[in-house]
């Protein structure tokens, strides 16, 4: 593929916002249909003036990202949109099965049931690689651009949440943090 394709720049009807929008209609509807989980979901009340500036950070990238994603369009019938569709479909799934399982734990305990079992933030993972899948059936160097200082970002956010978690659920926290990877396969 010449350079040009992956730097194409325009807004369409087809174009990477679907997917990416997506994402963010599930964490919409998971907050609607479980207000308890989803208060506690957005609840930051406990943060620092460190976790504020990354969940700020945060905030920005998924915003680029989804702004770019209405410029961007998907490369369909290429062998890479087919790939970025597996791969989201895979990501999606995940998503759905973390929320799920956060949303349905109790205020109180720790979230240690279905993909939890396996990855101490598979929200955020699958975000990720949803972003990710996304940026491979666009072949986007826009998206790109976008996804990777939001995921470098995502991780701090992620150490903040881990200290909390640590503070409010402690020794039952320090038994999970021990047997559970941070992102599957990496601690």
């Amino acid at each position: 593929m010449p350079i040009n394709d992956f730097i194409q720049f325009h807004f369409g009807w087809l174009n990477a916002w679907i997917p990416s929008f997506a994402l963010v209609l599930i964490q919409l509807l998971y907050m609607i249909l479980y207000r308890e989980g989803g208060k506690r979901a957005v609840d930051t009340s406990w943060y620092t003036s460190k976790d504020k500036r990354y969940a700020t950070l945060s905030f920005v990238f998924q915003g680029t990202l989804l702004l770019v994603s209405l410029f961007v369009p998907l490369r369909i019938g290429t062998p890479l949109f087919t790939v970025g569709c597996v791969l989201f479909a895979f990501a999606l799934v995940g998503f759905m099965a973390a929320f799920h399982a956060y949303a349905s734990t109790p205020k109180g305990e720790t979230v240690v049931r279905g993909v939890y079992r396996l990855s101490r933030n598979p929200m955020y993972f699958f975000y990720e690689v949803g972003a990710l899948a996304v940026c491979i059936a666009s072949a986007s160097l826009w998206l790109l651009l976008a996804t990777i200082p939001l995921i470098l970002v995502t991780h701090g956010v992620i150490l903040g949440e881990e200290r909390y978690c640590m503070t409010t659920y402690g020794e039952d926290y320090a038994r999970y943090k021990a047997r559970t990877p941070r992102y599957f396969l990496l601690k």
